[in-house]
């Protein structure tokens, strides 16, 4: 007889009234809901996004509260969330859950959970083992981080970012040097060094520059100062709309899991210029879907935007519409539902 499939509980960040405020891991849980609703999954969903409620202890008390209310309807726990999930939310949810015999999956975004484990003091690192060994599924964002919390449960598999496939795009031929920034505005995202870079650039280059201000340093008439314009932030559906009017994505951060900004590039079909760290170096190919710069690095970030030209681009661009096929929403969405359902 076929197993029937498990009603869920979904744990996670959704939107907030500004749309433009919308970070990466936001938009990522809402194409999660997105794909279930159009796959008729028989779901809850509980917000767990601060931004939604008063302060962190009414969204700590709001969200178990609501948990408790529905958790004897459900036969599945998932919790979607930051390395503050995990400490702050997740070992109340996890306990809980298992008291009532509930199966429990965790999805963890971003990139360097490692890290924040290994500093962290002894009572926040037990908390996170306590969430990691009493689950039985867990989701993380990069490879490397698989394979690291595998130690904790040997249950943990790959769940990059991912976005859903565009109807109307395809690579691109032609090159005109534009280049698009869509990121926070911070100095951990590169911001200051991307600026420079424009400074040093002739006339010929066409780089905008979108995204929330994060720092009061980067106003309009400070970043006009640098060769380029800040134009403003975005909603989810604008993102697309102008890397389709740009050539290239340029994030020159200075830390990062798997940048959504990125597989959206790639839907679009194009090619990307970004540092070279652990977790990007494992969706871009240097040379093939973009090319990879040094962190922190003027130069190398200058030298990055003339290597892209009119011979190089098509394949370039042709090579980033391939690579979005590891990231395409709903396959993998069906792989997280199909792993839940064999528990």
């Amino acid at each position: 007889m076929q197993k029937k499939d498990k009603k869920i509980i979904l744990i996670g960040p959704m939107y907030a009234k500004d749309l433009k405020q919308a970070g990466g891991v936001t938009v990522l849980f809402e194409q999660l809901l997105e794909d279930l609703r159009e796959l008729g999954v028989d779901h809850l969903v509980i917000n767990s996004n601060k931004n939604c409620y008063k302060s962190i202890a009414h969204t700590f008390f709001s969200v178990v509260k609501e948990f408790l209310k529905n958790v004897k309807d459900y036969d599945h726990v998932s919790i979607h969330g930051t390395a503050n999930h995990y400490i702050l939310i997740a070992p109340f949810i996890v306990f809980f859950a298992k008291l009532f015999k509930k199966s429990v999956s965790l999805r963890k975004f971003a990139g360097n959970f490692n890290e924040i484990y290994e500093s962290v003091d002894p009572v926040r690192k037990k908390l996170i083992e306590y969430v990691l060994t009493k689950a039985d599924l867990s989701f993380f964002e990069t490879k490397y981080l698989v394979e690291y919390f595998k130690k904790f449960n040997p249950k943990t598999f790959w769940f990059p970012n991912v976005r859903r496939a565009l109807k109307d795009s395809s690579p691109k031929s032609d090159f005109k040097k534009r280049f698009v920034y869509i990121s926070h505005l911070k100095d951990e995202k590169g911001t200051l060094e991307l600026l420079e870079a424009c400074k040093r650039l002739d006339s010929s280059f066409d780089v905008k520059i979108y995204g929330p201000v994060h720092e009061e340093k980067y106003t309009p008439e400070f970043i006009k100062k640098y060769n380029t314009t800040y134009e403003g932030s975005l909603t989810p559906k604008e993102v697309i709309r102008k890397l389709k009017e740009c050539d290239v994505l340029v994030l020159p951060s200075h830390r990062e899991g798997y940048p959504g900004i990125i597989i959206e590039a790639y839907s679009a079909g194009r090619p990307v210029l970004v540092t070279n760290l652990d977790a990007i170096a494992e969706i871009v190919e240097d040379g093939k879907t973009g090319f990879l710069v040094e962190p922190k690095n003027v130069d190398s970030l200058v030298e990055g935007f003339n290597k892209f030209n009119q011979k190089n681009y098509p394949l370039l661009s042709k090579n980033a519409y391939e690579a979005f096929e590891d990231f395409n929403s709903m396959p993998r969405t069906k792989l997280f539902l199909k792993k839940i359902n064999e528990l």
